[in-house]
């Protein structure tokens, strides 16, 4: 089996690119996150429903939309073979990763709460999980495009990124608990319960992925 070739000179315009436009959406997020959502929200707004909105924010999704975008970009240049990287495992991983993330846990959270019949404090949890989502792929994404063009800082570069991501996630996991347990009717030991089956099963598979 062949190796996967390595780069001896790295293009680094698309790292730039990639890193550049993640970092100015999260600072517009982050700056102006009222006049953001009153802008994308309006489309969707019925003018018969006065105050009511649908609750569709798509600014709180660029983040992830795009650092999918960079990876999906990156593999197509890969497959015109107009880059090669140094570890495009990495970067199929992590757009896995991030896919299943979306896809599967804010359904799982919101499921949860028509079933336990406690909608109101399972949505609170999952819009503190969201923040850990929105905060990884803001700030995940120059490190895992970093280490495709990087050279010998790799591990380095490696290890910050994993314990920025470990530290984002007690502190969300930390704010999700305390949302849960001030607005949930429900008895502590039933949303620990609920909690370890929500969090500690993606967590196994995020390990098997990796």
């Amino acid at each position: 089996m062949e190796s996967i070739p390595t780069v001896q000179t790295p293009t680094t315009w698309l790292f730039w690119l990639l890193a550049f436009g993640t970092l100015t959406l999260g600072v517009l997020r982050i700056t102006y996150p009222q006049q953001f959502r009153s802008v994308i929200r309006s489309p969707f707004r019925s003018p018969t429903l006065g105050r009511v909105e649908i609750k569709f924010d798509v600014f709180n999704t660029l983040l992830e939309v795009w650092a999918i975008i960079a990876i999906a970009l990156s593999l197509l240049l890969i497959r015109e073979k107009t880059l090669v990287f140094s570890d495009w495992a990495v970067l199929a991983r992590y757009a896995l990763i991030i896919g299943i993330f979306l896809a599967l846990q804010g359904t799982i959270y919101q499921l949860a709460g028509y079933v336990f019949l406690d909608q109101t404090a399972y949505s609170s949890a999952w819009q503190e999980k969201a923040q850990f989502l929105r905060w990884s792929a803001f700030l995940m994404t120059p490190f895992i495009w970093w280490l495709s063009y990087a050279g010998e800082p790799r591990q380095i570069v490696a290890w910050v990124g994993a314990g920025t991501l470990i530290v984002l996630y007690l502190w969300s996991l930390g704010r999700l608990i305390l949302a849960l347990f001030r607005e949930s009717h429900l008895r502590a030991y039933h949303n620990l319960l609920y909690l370890c089956g929500l969090e500690i099963g993606p967590i196994i598979l995020f390990l098997l992925l990796v």
